[in-house]
């Protein structure tokens, strides 16, 4: 058999033949940094002028010492000149970092030291528990939000200020929302649009539905053209001081630019190079009132996760199947390639000549590809878009505006994986690409759970202190790979809102069972009792502040429809009513940046079908355990 000389199977990685890209140089410098690299210390807000009043807290003590000493077995060992040939623990620090040698544990360091030593010697103590750790895990660097990562040798400051959009938006993160159910309906924005159930369950079937019934055509269209008005824009630029909004759209409104069948899927009457399409009108909208725009290809050809905000919802009981088709039939592949390259050619070429030529910022090739797919091929996908659209060329000379097809910011989403993404982007030129995650605590059971008031309130306490160590994931993600957005984001703390899973809502799955945390007593009384005010405000001031640190955000969504508004849990997912109950205030920034200095209190509570009172450990718990899953 022939053998390939050893230097080309050193320069290149083989395609996968589902989704070819340019084999990888593996020459190229990867993106980020290495996990020797990343630090792992206390959080900035613990620091020398205030240390010595922090270590007299027993709070402050007794949760430092609990949650870092539980790790590798409580031992550690520092890489560093000096502490050779030896290895610590919580109750063995360091001769030197004591006065007496023969007794150095955890309150003796504390005692033995003060200001800036104590604060250096925590972070030694921090970063040798991190190196110690089996994986150098986001996890193993939360301490209980009092760890913080960062890799100095890669970024020094937050990224959003070397974004390449960035003197366009003032000099600030993104700050957006999503224009959610205006183009992709989704029924629980969308309830009063038409009769949800087992018939009519997403755009393609309210689509067949529609086209034997003019009604509910004519309903389309004028949602379409009327449900968001220039004032919506104003209201979002100038009352919310929002700077871009990301625009979810389907398929179908490309397949004809495409040079493909649209399908089912009604679609309307003007075609994209018209400025009355009603999309183009929204760019004019957004345009005329100082917003820019993210486009994202919310719902792909076949479907890339099997859900209703894909346009197409599966009804395949089993959920581990969805995004199958889209992913692994070539005609839905090709399919989807053709239409990102019209999206990314309507950028470039088609939205300058209508005096949109300065509106998008980022192209978003596809939303939320299933989390239980090959993440391996939805990488090839994204390598194959990204050689794609780079590769264009404009048809004469490329019109006025930020971007030209090689750089064009394009945005990856992580499939709600995290961890992977640190290798599978290796070796692979990756200029102006991002990565979008999307953080709510409304869809696992282990977030969503609870079957009393107490027990709610235990658990918002819990999520509020759990959006400051998203801090440590979202530095990781960043440093590893590519800078991270986070596209999607809510004030719920429960799936409670009607038909947020979708419709119909049987059988139960994994998404929408009811573990009692659905009280509508209890949901209504939430938007009437001040300490709830408190919360929802102070998780959102935290999750702004996290987000802040690295690209920026957007929240889902910017309104409900009226039906929709009647359910109490609206307040938490539109953020015009956010912005009514004072949850999300202005201005953003400085106002925010005490989001995470301080951890809440969390306190027992029982649940409805138990004696035994579930402890705020027990709790604590449950959520690290779902804290690291989330990052696999």
């Amino acid at each position: 058999m022939r053998v390939a000389p050893l230097v080309a199977l050193l320069v290149s990685a083989s395609a996968s033949p589902l989704n070819p890209y340019p084999a990888q140089n593996l020459h190229q410098p990867s993106v980020g940094t290495t996990l020797s690299q990343l630090l792992c210390n206390i959080i900035p807000s613990v620091n020398a002028s205030n240390v010595d009043l922090l270590k007299q807290d027993p709070k402050f003590v007794g949760e430092i010492a609990k949650y870092t000493c539980g790790n590798n077995r409580g031992i550690f060992v520092l890489q560093k000149e000096g502490y050779e040939n030896y290895t610590y623990s919580c109750s063995d620090f360091p001769k030197s970092w004591c006065t007496n040698p023969k007794a150095c544990a955890w309150q003796d360091v504390l005692n033995d030291n003060k200001g800036q030593q104590l604060v250096d010697y925590i972070n030694l103590w921090f970063e040798g528990m991190f190196n110690s750790s089996i994986e150098k895990h986001p996890a193993d660097c939360t301490f209980d939000a009092y760890g913080s990562m960062s890799c100095p040798s890669v970024y020094t400051k937050e990224p959003w200020r070397t974004a390449p959009w960035v003197k366009y938006i003032n000099n600030e993160p993104i700050r957006g929302v999503n224009i959610g159910g205006l183009f992709v309906l989704e029924p629980w924005i969308n309830p009063g649009i038409t009769e949800w159930g087992d018939d009519v369950r997403d755009q393609l079937t309210y689509s067949q539905e529609a086209k034997k019934n003019t009604t509910m055509e004519r309903v389309l269209k004028d949602h379409w053209k009327n449900w968001y008005q220039p004032a919506d824009f104003q209201k979002i630029k100038k009352d919310m001081q929002l700077n871009t909004i990301r625009l979810p759209l389907g398929w179908w409104y490309f397949a004809e630019l495409a040079n493909i069948s649209s399908g089912d899927y009604i679609v309307p009457e003007e075609k994209l190079t018209d400025i009355n399409h009603p999309i183009n009108q929204v760019m004019k909208n957004a345009t005329e009132a100082g917003l820019k725009v993210i486009i994202d290809l919310h719902g792909a050809p076949c479907s890339q996760n099997g859900l209703d905000n894909s346009g197409n919802k599966s009804m395949d009981l089993n959920q581990d199947n969805w995004g199958d088709a889209w992913l692994y039939t070539k005609s839905c592949m090709d399919d989807t390639h053709v239409v990102l390259e019209s999206m990314s050619h309507w950028i470039i070429e088609i939205l300058p000549t209508m005096k949109v030529n300065e509106t998008v910022i980022m192209l978003e090739l596809v939303n939320e590809p299933w989390v239980f797919d090959d993440i391996s091929l939805v990488r090839d996908f994204y390598f194959n878009m990204l050689n794609r659209i780079r590769t264009k060329t404009c048809t004469t000379t490329c019109p006025p505006g930020y971007w030209d097809y090689k750089t064009l910011p394009l945005l990856f989403h992580d499939a709600f994986r995290h961890f992977p993404w640190t290798w599978l982007l290796r070796h692979y030129e990756l200029t102006n690409v991002f990565m979008d995650t999307h953080l709510y605590h409304a869809f696992n059971i282990a977030d969503v759970a609870s079957d009393s008031e107490a027990c709610d309130r235990q658990k918002m306490t819990i999520t509020e202190n759990i959006a400051c160590q998203y801090d440590g994931l979202l530095t990781f993600k960043t440093c590893t790979s590519v800078p991270v957005f986070v596209g999607e984001w809510s004030l719920a703390i429960d799936n409670c809102m009607g038909f947020l899973n979708g419709s119909p809502q049987k059988p139960k799955t994994r998404n929408n069972w009811n573990a009692g945390q659905c009280r509508p007593d209890d949901l209504k009384a939430r938007t009437e009792s001040l300490w709830w005010d408190v919360h929802y405000s102070n998780f959102a001031a935290r999750q702004i502040y996290t987000y802040e640190q690295q690209l920026g955000w957007s929240f889902w969504t910017f309104k409900v429809d009226t039906t929709a508004q009647k359910d109490p849990s609206s307040n938490w997912w539109s953020m015009s009513q956010a912005f009514e109950k004072q949850y999300i205030t202005v201005p953003y920034g400085a106002s925010y940046l005490g989001g995470c200095s301080s951890l809440e209190s969390v306190p027992d509570c029982y649940e409805k079908n138990s004696n035994v009172t579930l402890s705020t450990e027990d709790r604590k718990q449950m959520f690290r355990n779902n804290l690291r899953n989330m990052h696999l």
